[in-house]
């Protein structure tokens, strides 16, 4: 109780009475909303700051570099400052921060705790954004790069620590770690030793006159964020999620632990285990056999098990064309083929499928604009990755010409998804409960806690108190609520049925149409 002495003793006899019997703990509780809501708050933070980076930093830069190098039709034509702060941008600040934020609110949960600390969560968004901001900045500007370069990998080093930390604690029911869990911590340290090998690269930097990281330091940097952070990650959250969205057949354990060592050993080996680490994934996922039971496609195009599939295709494709040597061309297509056709093709597939259920149980905006965001970006990834190693090595000049068209086909699709996520954010929580269910006794804290917009309306309904005061006591029934400041109770219950009945889930609304007799 935060209540001040003052403002408790001019508190209605039944709210005192509610906070006295919840201090001598004579009362069962049920199971308080508040922390779920503060922690979504902060992954659609996380979510926000990545579509940010996703749509300017990060993929309109890499478009005019793409313009750049199509129009010179030669490999290093586009600025080295400009191609590495594009990189960085989709792959921290974008990638990185969708699979912070995701890992902040999944991990905990799922292994029944919490984060260790919420104020430390903020915080973390907060260094992590402003460093990756910094951080493209100096590079494109050459803004007081040798300061601002070290200080924001500093700055993300230390989040990366957080972030091992924060998702270390389990709850009781479930201290083992699963399988799921292990490839995500995994995924995890190798962020913290990716933050730290970018920062001993940019402190050796500073004795250059340009801030851009000489080719083998940064074919290093890139192969340790690629598969040592994002994929291990992204495979941990797919064994978690595939089989009960995709109805997939669950998991071969020993595939994943064999594929998980070979993919420890790939920096003494990068070409041959990468190949094995990801032939491992695919095996361990079985996510191109068949399914066995129907995929959930409630709320999300019903289509998205195909992209699901098309995303560890082109997984494949990335580690083949990384075992292929080093053509012109074929590195940079390896690349494209697992930021874009695998990770970005994973995220636009199975995010719009889990975000909105994450953040406050909302619902997608828009299924048609996730269907058209994934077929843009299939057709521009497809084009690029054909594209790029036939124009740069010469064998097919004409394919300079098709390389803009597949950078402008990505953008639109990137655009379409910040777009339909965007929008999911900005809309309202839906009500996923008809009329009928609201309940004089149900405690008036679940509901102003559950939905903040109901405090507003329950205050002009005539409970003056919430007014007054910031903590609710979480016994306190409707009814009580209602009757300490001499209100009907029923006239609430009219009032709070008719905001829940506009906000009632597009889901549930159709559902009610189904069933009403004709």
């Amino acid at each position: 109780m935060f209540q001040s002495k003052s403002v408790h003793e001019a508190l209605p006899k039944a709210w005192k009475d509610a906070w006295a019997r919840e201090k001598a703990g004579l009362v069962t509780m049920l199971a308080d909303p508040g922390p779920e809501r503060r922690i979504a708050r902060l992954l659609g933070a996380f979510i926000s700051a990545g579509l940010l980076f996703l749509a300017v930093p990060g993929t309109l830069v890499g478009v005019w570099n793409l313009l750049t190098i199509s129009a010179a039709r030669q490999a290093g034509r586009a600025p080295g400052p400009w191609v590495q702060a594009h990189g960085h941008a989709q792959l921290f600040g974008w990638v990185g921060s969708f699979m912070i934020g995701i890992c902040l609110y999944a991990v905990p949960k799922f292994r029944g705790g919490a984060v260790r600390s919420l104020a430390a969560g903020w915080l973390m968004l907060v260094l992590w954004t402003a460093a990756s901001a910094a951080h493209w900045g100096a590079v494109l500007w050459m803004w007081h790069w040798k300061w601002v370069l070290p200080l924001s990998a500093g700055a993300q080093c230390v989040v990366a620590l957080l972030v091992v930390w924060q998702t270390s604690a389990s709850g009781k029911s479930r201290a083992k770690m699963e399988l799921w869990n292990v490839m995500v911590n995994a995924g995890l340290i190798g962020l913290a030793l990716t933050m730290f090998l970018q920062l001993v690269i940019v402190f050796r930097l500073r004795a250059s006159a340009a801030p851009v990281i000489p080719p083998h330091a940064d074919q290093v940097l890139l192969h340790a964020a690629l598969w040592w952070f994002c994929f291990p990650i992204a495979w941990g959250f797919s064994i978690r999620f595939l089989p009960t969205f995709l109805g997939m057949p669950h998991p071969r354990r020993s595939a994943a632990w064999l594929g998980l060592a070979a993919l420890i050993f790939t920096a003494w080996r990068p070409r041959v285990l990468t190949v094995a680490a990801v032939l491992a994934a695919c095996y361990s996922l079985r996510v191109f056999e068949a399914a066995v039971r129907p995929a959930k496609v409630q709320g999300v195009d019903r289509r998205f098990p195909i992209f699901v599939r098309c995303a560890f295709g082109w997984l494949a494709v990335s580690s083949l064309l990384v075992a292929g040597g080093d053509a012109p061309g074929l590195q940079g297509a390896s690349r494209h083929a697992f930021t874009v056709g695998f990770l970005a093709t994973l995220i636009f597939s199975i995010g719009p499928r889990i975000l909105p259920s994450f953040l406050n149980s909302r619902e997608l905006w828009s299924p048609r604009l996730m269907l058209w965001s994934l077929l843009l970006l299939t057709a521009g990834c497809s084009l690029r990755v054909i594209s790029e190693p036939l124009a740069y090595s010469g064998v097919l000049p004409l394919f300079w010409n098709v390389l803009p068209i597949s950078a402008f086909l990505e953008l639109a699709a990137v655009l379409l998804f910040a777009w339909n996520i965007g929008r999911t954010l900005a809309t309202p929580m839906p009500a996923w409960f008809s009329r009928e269910q609201i309940k004089e006794t149900m405690p008036l804290y679940w509901y102003v806690t559950s939905y903040p917009a109901t405090r507003r309306l329950l205050i002009a309904a005539g409970i003056q108190t919430l007014a007054a005061v910031r903590e609710i006591p979480k016994s306190l029934t409707l009814r009580e609520a209602a009757e300490a400041e001499g209100v009907d109770c029923q006239a609430v219950l009219e009032t709070l049925g008719n905001f829940f009945e506009a906000r009632l889930a597009r889901t549930l609304r159709a559902q009610t149409k189904t069933q009403a007799p004709s």
